[in-house]
């Protein structure tokens, strides 16, 4: 039971990470780059957290150590993550700058829930309290998962010339994450 949800929670928010999709574009802008370095960045980070989701495959994964593990690998992950979009930038729309703060927020977010996965992680010192350890890692998650919708909206409802969107249904990079 506790594995299915730790593997749930996970999938959930490989899942929400995937909005963008479309077709390959002839010509790439500095709009077209940013939407392709955003789609490569989430894809590298739901592909580790699906290799850590893949850990809970088996009911060995459910003790301190896998806890750990796993925490250790969505703190890199997201380390990675984070690193990548603070390094995108602003990107040159008209709402850039709604978009770069609300990636900047995410990112923020994604730090501050790695540190609670990791902490609940290392809190479960026995098997009596690894329930309760993955409690926290889910409501962690669940977190992550609704900073990522917040920021994909913000950069629908920011994005008045739609020169994001295109970008992001054009971008091969975001064709990925559909497929």
């Amino acid at each position: 039971m506790k594995k299915t949800l730790v593997a749930a929670a996970f999938a959930a928010l490989a899942l929400i990470a995937a909005g963008c999709g479309g077709d390959e574009s002839p010509t790439a802008s500095a709009t077209d780059e940013w939407a392709d370095g955003f789609c490569t960045a989430i894809t590298t980070w739901t592909d580790s957290l699906q290799s850590v989701t893949d850990q809970f495959s088996s009911a060995s994964a459910l003790s301190q150590d896998g806890l750990e593990n796993a925490a250790n690998d969505v703190q890199s992950s997201t380390e990675t993550l984070v690193d990548d979009l603070r390094g995108l930038g602003r990107p040159e729309t008209e709402s850039g700058d709604a978009v770069e703060s609300s990636v900047d927020e995410l990112s923020t977010t994604l730090e501050s829930e790695v540190a609670n996965i990791e902490s609940a992680a290392q809190g479960a010192s026995g098997l009596s309290e690894i329930p309760s350890a993955i409690t926290s890692i889910t409501a962690s998650l669940a977190a992550m998962s609704t900073a990522f919708s917040s920021t994909l909206q913000t950069i629908e409802s920011a994005d008045a010339e739609d020169e994001l969107r295109t970008a992001l249904e054009d971008s091969p990079a975001c064709a990925d994450i559909t497929s």
